[in-house]
């Protein structure tokens, strides 16, 4: 959890205990419960650990998205290999469906103005054959995919709140 913490400075009271962490003697540090050093860093416990929360669950996403990225091309070269196998016909059906030629068996994934995996040749039924734009330039990715960071900053008030509510 001191990895994901790390990563989530900006946050005072995250800020506050990891300094009072590297205070101790590396020797010392694994003796001590972080409860202890939370008190000796004068750290609000509940919000404390809110935001241990929030920046582990940013920091374990992040992970393993890039577990997933970097390991993506060595999993579509094995696709396209096994693919090629008279008995590859699920290499192949899942290799079509990634790059759009098949539609998805599911039908189409919605995420705010996105659409993945809709029509295999990206046209629409009404339009004239006219390509359907999937994710145009102009869409804010973002948007679509908020920051983990942003969305702790958001989270921040409502733990407050819950803090601050009468029992």
């Amino acid at each position: 959890m001191i990895k994901a913490m790390r990563f989530a400075t900006q946050d005072e009271e995250i800020s506050a205990f990891l300094n009072k962490y590297d205070s101790i003697p590396p020797g010392d540090r694994q003796y001590l419960p972080w409860e202890a050093i939370a008190l000796a860093a004068d750290v609000n416990l509940i919000y404390f650990l809110g935001a241990v929360q929030l920046a582990a669950v940013q920091y374990f996403g992040n992970v393993s998205k890039m577990i997933a990225i970097s390991n993506h091309p060595s999993i579509t070269k094995a696709r396209v290999k096994y693919g090629q196998d008279p008995s590859g016909e699920r290499d192949r059906q899942s290799l079509d469906i990634m790059v759009g030629a098949l539609p998805s068996p599911k039908g189409p994934t919605f995420i705010g103005n996105a659409v993945f995996g809709g029509s295999s040749l990206g046209k629409g039924k009404d339009d004239d054959d006219e390509p359907v734009p999937v994710f145009s330039g102009n869409d804010d990715f973002n948007q679509l995919f908020p920051p983990a960071s942003e969305m702790q900053e958001k989270l921040k008030m409502v733990r407050q709140k819950q803090i601050e509510a009468p029992k």
